[in-house]
């Protein structure tokens, strides 16, 4: 799980690449490119960082994502004949040429652009839209498809109740190499969450000190190991409260807690209800 830069090849003919991702799960590496991308998951749920933020996906989560914003999908553990889907569109912000984003009739269109250095999640009635035109562009003939595209940018130009995924604050500064460490350690955690992992654990397997440890942490995703550890926690949690009927207490060992209160006051504290309440939403959103 190495190299925290990819490079982006759009396919000869094409000035922007799409991708059609298809595999058994999402377990991809913490990276960054030049190129700003939008992913619309298909199927499959699991963890997304982007840059500081750590949140849960499912089935038809749509972001924009900016330039050299650090991200990465995780897939929960799934049956063997699930496959998880996404459709991905990378585009330099030079794509028309250096100034077209200064042009009056782009204004809408740049602003977001802008906002997405923070990544961009939308609204289901957004999502609902988009959703059509991504399968438009990866069908359309190639001189049909760049059309496309400025209509998928300026529809989710539009959305109003967009919402910026990574904190204001947030300021990606990690290396190349700063940046193989943190997936590793990443990769680490989200497989052995259930276990009682400690920091001294994960610094002998990384090599590197306590202090070190905790120095790139906050650097790269704004948080501690604790603190990314209970979050990742949490999501897990929070997918066995939506897709099971398992009980608090079960949900909860299973999650990698083995304290009920703890369980409870730190899903309260990054979800804002309890797990009971958490749940009953869902249920009613349902």
């Amino acid at each position: 799980m190495k190299i925290v830069f990819e490079k982006v090849l759009p396919k000869a003919g094409s000035s922007f690449a799409i991708l059609d991702k298809r595999a058994r799960a999402f377990d991809g590496r913490f990276h960054f490119h030049p190129e700003i991308e939008i992913t619309l998951i298909e199927s499959s749920s699991g963890r997304r960082v982007v840059g500081d933020s750590i949140e849960t996906f499912t089935p038809d989560d749509l972001v924009l994502l900016g330039q050299n914003l650090p991200h990465q999908y995780v897939s929960h553990p799934a049956p063997s004949e699930t496959m998880a889907a996404a459709k991905v569109i990378q585009f330099r912000p030079d794509l028309l040429g250096e100034r077209w984003l200064d042009l009056p009739e782009f204004h809408r269109i740049a602003s977001m652009l802008a906002r997405s250095r923070r990544g961009l999640k939308f609204s289901d009635q957004t999502i609902a839209k988009a959703r059509q035109l991504i399968g438009q562009i990866f069908t359309a003939a190639a001189s049909r498809r760049l059309l496309l595209l400025l209509e998928l940018l300026n529809l989710l130009a539009q959305d109003n109740l967009a919402s910026p995924i990574a904190s204001a604050g947030y300021l990606c500064t990690i290396s190349s190499r700063q940046g193989d460490t943190i997936d590793a350690a990443l990769q680490y955690l989200n497989n052995n969450y259930t276990e009682p992992v400690t920091s001294q654990d994960l610094c002998h397997r990384l090599h590197v000190s306590s202090a070190t440890c905790n120095r790139l942490f906050r650097k790269s995703i704004g948080r501690s190991f604790k603190s990314a550890l209970i979050e990742i926690r949490i999501s897990h949690a929070c997918r066995l409260l939506l897709e099971t009927d398992r009980s608090i207490v079960d949900v909860a060992y299973s999650s990698g807690f083995t304290n009920l209160s703890n369980f409870n006051r730190r899903f309260k504290d990054l979800k804002g209800s309890t797990p009971k309440a958490y749940r009953n939403l869902l249920k009613h959103e349902r």
